[in-house]
């Protein structure tokens, strides 16, 4: 029997076996024969690996022999053959108009970025004025308070209104 090359990285009973992955029971039941023949403990004294030669032969036997087993195997490798592959690369396809690619759905994070920026640079503004202007002594003159009726008199005039 031609032994299989594995198509990954990882070995399946099927390697052990050297038996293709759709081979009828009677070929796996063959290839269980011979190997168990070829790699028994008792033909090789001198071999400290015949045992597990031997122990790894019997398990994938054990496994390939029932169908259940093996459909599960089956899948296993299946699983393990479509996360090794490599994933596709995506790349996303160019937006239509300026409307498409600035959507509040879409890219919200550029609205939040740009309402930060806005109000930190307002901020920022507010500060450099309100530091920048020399600070201003009122609409009053000296001497009346906010709200005061009284104004400076004319010469010969009375300074304020009388209070009832």
């Amino acid at each position: 029997m031609a032994a299989t090359t594995p198509t990954s990285a990882f070995a399946t009973y099927y390697d052990v076996l050297q038996v293709e992955r759709g081979a009828p029971p009677e070929r796996v039941r063959a290839a269980y024969r011979r190997l168990a023949q070829k790699y028994h403990p008792d033909k090789m004294p001198g071999n400290a690996n015949a045992p597990r030669a031997m122990a790894a032969i019997n398990a994938a036997y054990d496994v390939l022999k029932d169908p259940d087993r093996r459909a599960e195997h089956d899948r296993w490798i299946r699983r393990a053959e479509e996360a090794s592959r490599p994933m596709p690369l995506e790349v996303p396809e160019a937006p239509a108009d300026l409307w498409t690619f600035m959507h509040p759905a879409r890219s919200w994070p550029w609205y939040l970025l740009f309402a930060t920026l806005l109000a930190a640079v307002g901020t920022i503004t507010a500060a450099v004025y309100l530091t920048a202007m020399p600070a201003r002594s009122g609409a009053h003159p000296p001497g009346l308070m906010a709200g005061d009726p009284c104004r400076p008199a004319a010469a010969g005039q009375p300074a304020c209104a009388p209070r009832r």
